[in-house]
């Protein structure tokens, strides 16, 4: 309740009257006219044309030439003398009434030096305002400049990244129009798995018809001998993609059959396959995975997805420019190499046997009395004959070996870096499987056994060049034959 009066008082307007009409006292008029809780109430001058009297009629302020008007003003609190007359400062002093202050020039001069000081202290609190207000700004700007910049800089990386990804993904896809190996193909899908979508791990299996399993053709991220090479159409998430399509599990559970392709469970955290097909057929299946978690994003399942379209018509064109290249090379009834293709593997593997030193083994085989097989029993049961040695033949050889139907009945093995003895002994086999194979004869008798008659002739003991060792070998063929059948003879 006592603070209460002394706001009042604090805050109660303090009237003022100016005597003057020279440039100072306009001067604190107009610094008084601009103070809080003061207002200036009359001015008087003799002067009507005084700078002070102008002033106060241009601010709305009373003016009189009469200083005793002065008194008569309400709640006048004090009276600033700036007229610099000494008469009329006596003539002030003497008739103020009480109650009333008044200061003369002396006292005038310490209010202008207050109002001053006032003033320009409002200017520095203003300027330092401003500035502040403008340090503010600049800073705020700075901070959106910041923000822009970074901003900007965050845009740069992902555009870069874009495009980066963008040529890789062009490249990929221009790599792969350009090969027709189906493993120089298997090998790329794998490359642009790992470079397009940040694979850890990525296999292809292709599928195998003939006992419905997928088998590894290409690997990258691990060593090859940590994936299962053939997998179950029916098993790990390879079989599942196979039968419905893409598959993605970014939390593998532990202990899951579904990641079982790879060997060590724990390098399969996530996983995602999608289908490779050709047509509606779907000829393999294409995996990517990683050993930590991690949830591939929408835009990321499209590109897997991506991938696997273009991979699947580039796989499919290998694979067709593969068989193309097979049956060129591949006698269509016996699926051994055929006469041709058998000149070509010769030439090259005796070039290579006269380079480095080598021996290289051929065999001559012919079917006994094949032309009586087929006037008995037809031409259909010929070719059982023909397909059955073809596959004895096959089943007795090394990966390195070359057999090719040489023709009609006949056929020929190349052997590289085999001699004599090793090559009696291949020839032995097959001979000895033959006899021993039960071939179908007519309808409700007993199988037929039939029987072939070998030669073999070695580089460099039997031959200088490819033609001699086929003549070699061919020779020592007729020799058997002509020797009782159903024997194998050495060239000397």
């Amino acid at each position: 309740m006592a603070s209460a009066p002394n706001r009042a008082g604090a805050e109660r307007q303090l009237t003022i009257a100016i005597v003057g009409g020279s440039l100072r006292a306009a001067s604190i008029l107009r610094l008084l006219s601009e103070v809080d809780n003061i207002e200036v109430a009359a001015v008087c001058c003799s002067n009507a044309t005084a700078p002070a009297a102008r002033l106060a009629e241009d601010l709305g302020v009373y003016a009189t030439r009469d200083y005793t008007e002065v008194y008569q003003v309400p709640g006048l609190d004090l009276i600033i003398d700036m007229s610099d007359d000494p008469a009329v400062h006596t003539a002030l002093n003497s008739q103020r009434p009480a109650g009333i202050e008044m200061v003369g020039t002396s006292g005038s001069e310490l209010v202008w030096d207050l109002l001053v000081a006032k003033k320009r202290g409002e200017e520095q609190e203003k300027l330092f305002v401003e500035l502040q207000v403008a340090y503010d700004k600049i800073r705020s700007h700075e901070r959106r400049l910041q923000t822009s910049k970074e901003a900007l800089e965050r845009a740069n990386e992902e555009l870069e990244s874009r495009l980066a990804e963008i040529f890789f993904t062009h490249e990929f896809f221009k790599a792969l129009t350009s090969y027709s190996s189906v493993d120089d193909v298997c090998s790329l899908i794998v490359d642009g798995a790992n470079g397009i979508l940040g694979a850890e791990i990525s296999c292809v299996y292709l599928f195998e018809r003939e006992d419905w399993t997928l088998r590894l053709r290409a690997s990258q991220g691990r060593p090859e001998d940590a994936f299962d090479p053939v997998i179950s159409v029916r098993d790990t998430i390879l079989g599942e993609a196979f039968n419905g399509g893409l598959v993605h599990e970014p939390d593998v559970p532990y202990g899951s059959g579904s990641g079982r392709w790879c060997r060590e469970s724990e390098d399969v955290r996530s996983q995602a396959a999608v289908q490779l097909r050709a047509g509606d057929h779907v000829i393999g299946v294409m995996v990517v995975a990683s050993a930590d978690y991690r949830e591939l994003t929408p835009v990321e399942l499209e590109r897997l997805q991506v991938i696997g379209n273009q991979s699947s018509l580039s796989l499919q064109n290998a694979l067709l420019h593969g068989e193309l290249e097979r049956l060129s090379v591949t006698d269509r009834l016996t699926e051994l190499y055929n006469h041709g293709y058998f000149q070509q593997r010769l030439e090259e593997e005796f070039g290579r046997a006269v380079r480095f030193n080598h021996d290289l083994a051929l065999i001559m085989l012919d079917i006994d009395d094949f032309k009586e097989f087929n006037d008995t029993y037809g031409h259909p049961r010929g070719d059982k004959v023909l397909q059955a040695v073809s596959e004895i033949i096959r089943g007795n050889l090394r990966e390195m070996d070359v057999a090719a139907r040489y023709g009609g009945e006949e056929f020929v093995v190349v052997l590289p870096e085999t001699d004599a003895q090793g090559a009696w002994a291949v020839a032995e086999r097959i001979r000895a499987s033959v006899a021993e194979f039960a071939f179908v004869g007519a309808e409700g008798l007993a199988p037929i056994h039939k029987s072939v008659s070998v030669g073999v002739a070695v580089f460099p003991t039997n031959a200088s060049s490819a033609a001699r060792l086929i003549e070699a070998a061919d020779m020592v063929m007729y020799t058997a034959k002509r020797g009782g059948k159903n024997r194998v003879i050495v060239a000397e």
